[in-house]
């Protein structure tokens, strides 16, 4: 199964050791963004790969092209126009000191500003079976959102399986009507498969309903009967996690895990990687939420957004879990 990304990438500048900008002189720089991370999890583990985004047309844009490919990810679909790139400086946190981060010049990236050509996109759909969608796009720009909905179109119309990310982040863009947004939301609901999200993103598309979360889910799948299983992670404090798959009659759950962070940006993403991976290999349910919350659990301990450790690592792990050593 070959799947396709659309989303912005991001360059990503980290101070070393735990400082704070204004006690460092060096930077860590790396390109993340939602779909990107999604298909480094995925491409290590044997997954054909593909990115559909816009990168300046400089040595910033080349530089993240050289970086998506060294992520296993393939460049057919990369588009270069424009000047720009969206970033950010992450300060992690350290102790009680949570991490921070700052964003630069999003708005004016070159995927939010440049549109990418109609026949490159209806051709990188029609190359692959999946395509995994962040909603995120929605709220960046007029242009990012117009792309995500004609991608949507796209492969709804080609019989194409869809994956949302529902990342509902409507404060980024405040040109955007709340309404407007909402209907986009629920456009590309109406013609999704799987979805990645949890009882707060139903709570945005259902406001005025004060609902259990199991009555939220019974109107969601009662609302978008396509939808095979909501997906997601659930938070107890800060350093215990779990994972969880909804189908309409069902929960699945994984065990609850307790968390050491280095770099916790991006461990949401290794999960998704860990459920697409269990669908395409066909792995049940309970096996598949297993694995994934182990490889969100694993990544909180990897510096950077993208998952590094591969399917054959985190099952080790998971077959001994208190192992100090390898060998």
């Amino acid at each position: 199964m070959k799947i396709l990304a659309v989303g912005e990438v991001m360059m990503r500048l980290t101070p070393p050791n735990y400082k704070l900008i204004e006690q460092t002189d060096t930077l860590d720089l790396s390109f993340s963004g939602t779909g990107l991370n999604i298909l480094s999890g995925l491409s290590r583990n044997g997954i054909q790969t593909s990115l559909l985004t816009n990168l300046p047309d400089n040595s910033v844009g080349k530089a993240a092209g050289a970086f998506i490919r060294k992520l296993g990810v393939k460049d057919d679909w990369l588009n270069y126009s424009g000047q720009h790139i969206g970033t950010y400086f992450l300060e992690l946190g350290f102790g009680n000191r949570p991490s921070n981060v700052t964003y630069l010049n999003r708005s004016t990236s070159s995927f939010c500003q440049n549109e990418l050509p109609n026949k490159l996109v209806e051709e990188a759909v029609l190359a692959h079976d999946m395509i995994h969608i962040c909603g995120i796009a929605l709220s960046t720009s007029k242009v990012s959102r117009k792309l995500i909905l004609e991608v949507v179109e796209t492969a709804h119309l080609n019989q194409k399986k869809i994956v949302f990310d529902f990342n509902f982040r409507p404060s980024l863009n405040e040109e955007i009507d709340y309404q407007q947004l909402l209907e986009d939301y629920r456009f590309i609901l109406s013609h999704a498969h799987f979805v990645f999200g949890n009882a707060r993103d139903l709570i945005n598309l259902y406001p005025q309903e004060k609902l259990s979360e199991k009555e939220l889910l019974q109107l969601f799948f009662n609302e978008f009967k396509q939808i095979e299983w909501l997906s997601g992670t659930s938070r107890k404090e800060d350093n215990l996690l779990s994972g969880f798959v909804y189908l309409p009659n069902e929960k699945i759950e994984s065990d609850l895990k307790e968390l050491a962070t280095y770099d916790r940006i991006g461990t949401g993403d290794a999960y998704a990687a860990g459920v697409l991976l269990g669908y395409m290999r066909e792995w049940p349910l309970q096996e598949t939420v297993n694995f994934a919350i182990a490889a969100a659990e694993l990544a909180h301990t990897t510096f950077g957004d993208s998952p590094l450790l591969d399917e054959h690592f985190i099952r080790k792990y998971m077959s001994q879990p208190k192992t100090s050593v390898f060998r």
